[in-house]
């Protein structure tokens, strides 16, 4: 899948499930809330149109293709892990500390990607973006405490 092509399909499935699950937390919130929610949703996306795309890129079940579905997962995962924390109203330290956590890694496995040897020139938009991507979620999920960008402001 041409990488134009994939960036296209991965910003339509995020304003696809933004407005799907997304729009009342949307209405009357703040910019940073919004980013946050948009950001949650962009893994989730990118997550989900990977595991989606395994058997268009294997075309037969190997260690390699279970590998790239799984780390679909993992992404999906840690969108669905900042949207938690997006929504925890209380505080849980514990769930800022495991979104932390998952971002994290997942930053560092996009780096990854985007970095090693036999990288494709054609994943470099994509890597970029995902790379983006996760270290926003990184920084918005630290700074998210109950009271700050929350819906109310």
């Amino acid at each position: 899948m041409d990488a134009l092509v994939f960036l296209a399909v991965w910003f339509g499935m995020t304003f696809l499930l933004v407005g799907l699950w997304g729009r009342r937390a949307w209405h009357g919130s703040a910019g940073l809330f919004r980013l946050y929610l948009v950001t949650g949703w962009a893994l989730v996306a990118v997550g989900i149109l990977q595991v989606l795309v395994t058997p268009l890129r294997f075309r037969e079940l190997s260690e390699s293709a279970l590998w790239f579905c799984a780390s679909g997962f993992l992404v999906a995962f840690t969108g669905a892990f900042n949207l938690l924390n997006l929504d925890n109203k209380v505080g849980q330290s514990s769930l800022r500390r495991v979104c932390t956590l998952a971002n994290g890694v997942v930053t560092v496995f996009f780096v990854a990607i985007a970095t090693h040897r036999g990288a494709e020139p054609l994943h470099d938009p994509v890597s970029g973006m995902m790379i983006v991507a996760s270290v926003v979620a990184t920084t918005l999920g630290l700074l998210r405490e109950p009271g700050n960008f929350s819906r109310a402001s």
